[in-house]
Formats: structure tokens, C-alpha cells, sequence
């Protein structure tokens, strides 16, 4: 859904640049500065043309724009990483017959859930799609400490 908002707010710069109006600026009786593509009739002898040369998006920038969207796009699309190994927590008692504590899975699920996570994180925050495909699991630590690395 972030991809859609993207795209559309990038499409929308390009159309509202190739319709570009002249922007003034004036100061009304009030004392308030005012900015608009419409003077009034009473301040069009005061009022400035404001020049919007540098909000306005070169060719490359385009494209740059264009790109980051795609690659988001697919990051957005792509299925959850695998899981990495996990190290074992100091002063844990493996259980019988697995090999692997109660800590040590806590962490290992924790772990899995944030790089499932990662893929859907963007400067503007999580994407919408990822409670879809990824489980919220809390951090173990406080109740079992920090893993031995």
C-alpha cells in the first residue's frame, strides 16, 4: 500500500509540474503574508511572482524516484528470509530430547520474526502488508537474558 501512496504522490508531481501555474506572494491588511496563484484585484500591484525553479524535478531525479518505487515494490513482493542459527543463552538448561532450551526458542522465533519484518520497513515506517505475512513475536531477553555469540 506504501508503493501505491509512492507512486501515486510521484505521479501526481509530474502532472502537477507539466501544469505548473505562477505562484504570487503578498501581504494582506491583516498583516499576513499570503500565497496563492490567484491575486485579488486589490494587491495585484503588490504582489510577487515567487520563483519555483528549484522545487521543480530534473529528468533524473525522475527516474531515481522511479527506481526506489520499483525496488520497494519488490522487497514489498518478496517471500520472508530464512532464519539464522541461533546462540545459546548463558546459564540455560537445554531441554531433554530436542537440544534446544526454552530461551534458545524464544530467540530463534524473535529472530524469524524481525527478519520477516526487515523487508517491509521503510523511511515512513512499516508497510501495511506485513502483519499478512509475518508474526509479531516479543523480545526474550529481559526474561532470559543475552545470548552467548
Amino acid at each position: 500500500m506504501t508503493i501505491r501512496i509512492a507512486v501515486w504522490f510521484i505521479c501526481t508531481l509530474l502532472l502537477a509540474s507539466a501544469h505548473a501555474a505562477d505562484i504570487y506572494q503578498w501581504v494582506d491588511e491583516n498583516g499576513r503574508t499570503q500565497v496563492s496563484d490567484v491575486v485579488p484585484a486589490r494587491y495585484k500591484n503588490v504582489a510577487t511572482k515567487v520563483d519555483t525553479s528549484a522545487s521543480e524535478v530534473s529528468e533524473r531525479q525522475r527516474h531515481e524516484a522511479l527506481q526506489r518505487a520499483e525496488k520497494e515494490r519488490q522487497l514489498a513482493d518478496r517471500p520472508p528470509a530464512k532464519t539464522a542459527p541461533v546462540a545459546p543463552f548463558a546459564g540455560q538448561v537445554r531441554a531433554e530430547g530436542d537440544g534446544e532450551s526454552d530461551c534458545e526458542k524464544k530467540l530463534r522465533a524473535y529472530r524469524a520474526s524481525q527478519e520477516c519484518f526487515a523487508p517491509y520497513i521503510t523511511k515512513f515506517g512499516m508497510h501495511g502488508d506485513a502483519e499478512k505475512y509475518c508474526t509479531a513475536v516479543p523480545d526474550p531477553t529481559p526474561e532470559c537474558g543475552i545470548p552467548r555469540e
